[in-house]
């Protein structure tokens, strides 16, 4: 008798675990769902605070209610609250915060080419966080693929100099280059010395004071005096078309269309 209870004992065991098993999951899933609740009532308030909906514009509410829902684990709520910290929107601006916050959301797959450039130019520079090459490369290569143009220096300063990997200067002098068409001064002075000396690329003299010359137009003073000191060794043929280069580049970067040419005007059609 003995034995036959313990063996119904042992079959209902498992049975009474695994009710007990889904009891527990059924109340973490309700429990995980009133928080997701909580959260995205909490971001519905933030983001009427922000954008002033049927009230006035208050980014110190919107910043309170948004850091709420980050507490919980909103990779939106803390992708949202870690730009408003770092821009000093409803507070003091806060580097430091602002990253940590940035860092959370984007381990969580909530990122922007600008908050890519943001959490790797601070591992790059050492800033908030410990310094280190690899955490940089990692999270600028998303931005600089996605246009960003600071990404895209930081980028290309890392390939340059071989911080993280190998020295690759082609890839720097892509990068670069991207950045100087997007109007950068000291991207353009650096592809003008990567073009001068034949960095990553065969030397082209004249695209490098094209670059040079436009970096100069800019106020990059370096660019000047490489440009100046480049011109020496030019030809006259050469330097025509290189600062005929340095004012496409310019219409380019500027996006302005090639002028129309002066010419009179047709004359006018006499009345019938």
């Amino acid at each position: 008798m003995l034995l036959h209870r313990r063996v119904i004992f042992q079959t209902m065991l498992p049975v009474v675990v695994v009710v007990y098993c889904l009891l527990l999951a059924g109340l973490c899933g309700a429990r995980a769902n009133d928080e997701d609740e909580t959260a995205r009532r909490l971001k519905a308030q933030a983001y009427r605070a922000y954008y002033g909906m049927n009230q006035q514009v208050n980014y110190t509410l919107a910043l309170q209610l948004y850091r709420q829902a980050a507490e919980r684990g909103d990779a939106e709520a803390q992708f949202v609250t870690g730009g408003m910290l770092y821009q000093g929107q409803g507070t003091d601006p806060d580097k430091r915060g602002g990253f940590k916050w940035l860092l959370m959301a984007a381990e969580q797959g909530k990122t922007s080419p600008e908050s890519l450039a943001i959490i790797g130019g601070m591992y790059l520079r050492g800033s908030t966080v410990p310094q280190n090459f690899l955490e940089a490369k990692r999270w600028l290569t998303g931005a600089a693929e996605n246009g960003n143009l600071a990404a895209q220096n930081d980028l290309a300063y890392l390939y340059y100099n071989g911080l993280g990997g190998e020295r690759d200067y082609k890839k720097a002098l892509v990068l670069y280059e991207k950045a100087a068409f997007q109007g950068d001064a000291m991207a353009q002075a650096n592809t003008g010395l990567m073009y001068a000396s034949g960095t990553g690329t065969d030397i082209d003299r004249a695209k490098g004071y094209a670059w040079y010359s436009l970096a100069a137009s800019r106020g990059n003073t370096t660019a000047a005096i490489n440009r100046n000191s480049l011109m020496m060794d030019m030809s006259w043929e050469e330097l025509n078309r290189a600062q005929g280069l340095s004012l496409q580049l310019y219409r380019q970067v500027e996006n302005m269309a090639a002028p129309k040419p002066i010419a009179p005007e047709p004359p006018a059609q006499p009345r019938k």
